[in-house]
């Protein structure tokens, strides 16, 4: 065997290795409230100034933003037209907000964008798919959220 050649097979050898390595599903990552809603978010968030609020946020969150997630929780309707949400707050429990303790800000995802607007779907589980923005929504002086995302689809459990 000639020197060459036998500096090629441990490369050959390495690339059928590769191509039986599976790779990573594509697809979006599967994440819950568990994860979003998994750290201690201080009192002092709600005294934070505008722009100053994601050093509340832990870097594993802060990575998701921008990414395509799924994520499953419930529907709670913001805006419905022709009987269909057009925007929703996606809640980690149906026992928050209206019927019970009110849900931590880490607790809600604000579906402000529904690329195809859905029934509402307020007592079961619903996942959604798209993609997730973890930064600061302000209206006045007033924290609104720090999760937002933008919805590509909305299926009940």
């Amino acid at each position: 065997m000639t020197r060459a050649l036998a500096c090629l097979l441990p490369v050959a050898a390495a690339l059928s290795l590769a191509a039986a390595v599976p790779q990573a599903p594509s697809g979006p990552l599967q994440t819950s409230f568990k994860v979003l809603a998994g750290f201690h978010l201080p009192e002092a968030i709600f005294k934070a100034k505008p722009g100053h609020v994601r050093g509340y946020i832990p870097e594993s969150i802060r990575s998701l933003d921008g990414r395509e997630v799924s994520l499953t929780g419930f529907m709670l309707p913001i805006r419905i037209k022709n009987r269909l949400v057009t925007e929703f707050m996606l809640l980690r429990t149906q026992n928050t907000c209206c019927f019970g303790i009110p849900p931590e800000l880490h607790e809600v995802v604000e579906v402000l964008k529904v690329d195809s607007p859905t029934k509402v779907l307020m007592d079961t589980p619903v996942t959604v798919v798209g993609h997730l923005h973890v930064r600061e929504r302000w209206e006045g002086t007033f924290l609104c959220s720090i999760y937002q995302m933008d919805a590509e689809k909305v299926t009940a459990e």
